[in-house]
């Protein structure tokens, strides 16, 4: 005979099995999902001027100093995938609509985010090598051991204690 001790953990298991529980999305998510992948597509598209103005910026510096033209180079093969990755963020959005599957819509948001996110940290790192070479050597140092960052748990995604401003190309350039 079935023990007592066990009942409630079965009766438990059993309503949320009959009653079809599911663990994601939510009443409303779907269109929520979308507006957030439309929004994200025109900020991406937003940035790419702001990455073509950089780009002007350093191709006229480059005209000036040969050691920039290489880096120029390289700033326009980012802009070029930049453009490839909005022509296929734009392709996957216009596939799908607010009344898509939660799966769908989350995993194509999860990935225009992700693929943002990396295409920002190859601007960031471009940007700190224009600085290093129009500084000089002097900048690209290793941070002194008392600035070096200890190791701290911090959730995903969690915004930093000390946010700093992000380098601009403009900075970048300044001091030639």
């Amino acid at each position: 005979m079935l023990q007592l001790r066990y009942a409630p953990l079965l009766v438990a298991l059993l309503g949320i099995v009959l009653s079809g529980c599911r663990t994601y999305g939510g009443y409303d998510t779907k269109p929520k999902t979308y507006q957030a992948l439309q929004t994200a597509v025109q900020s991406f598209e937003e940035e790419m001027g702001r990455a073509e103005a950089d780009l002007q910026m350093l191709r006229a510096a480059a005209e000036e100093a040969d050691t920039l033209h290489a880096l120029a180079e390289q700033y326009e093969t980012l802009l070029s995938e930049h453009q490839a990755l909005l022509e296929d963020q734009r392709q996957r959005l216009n596939q799908l609509s607010a009344s898509a599957s939660y799966r769908a819509l989350h995993t194509a948001y999860g990935a225009t985010v992700t693929e943002q996110r990396m295409q920002q940290q190859k601007y960031r790192r471009a940007t700190k090598r224009v600085r290093a070479t129009v500084q000089g050597p002097a900048v690209a140092q290793a941070p002194a051991p008392d600035k070096l960052r200890k190791y701290m748990i911090r959730p995903v995604n969690f915004p930093r204690l000390q946010d700093r401003p992000s380098l601009t190309m403009a900075q970048a350039l300044q001091g030639r």
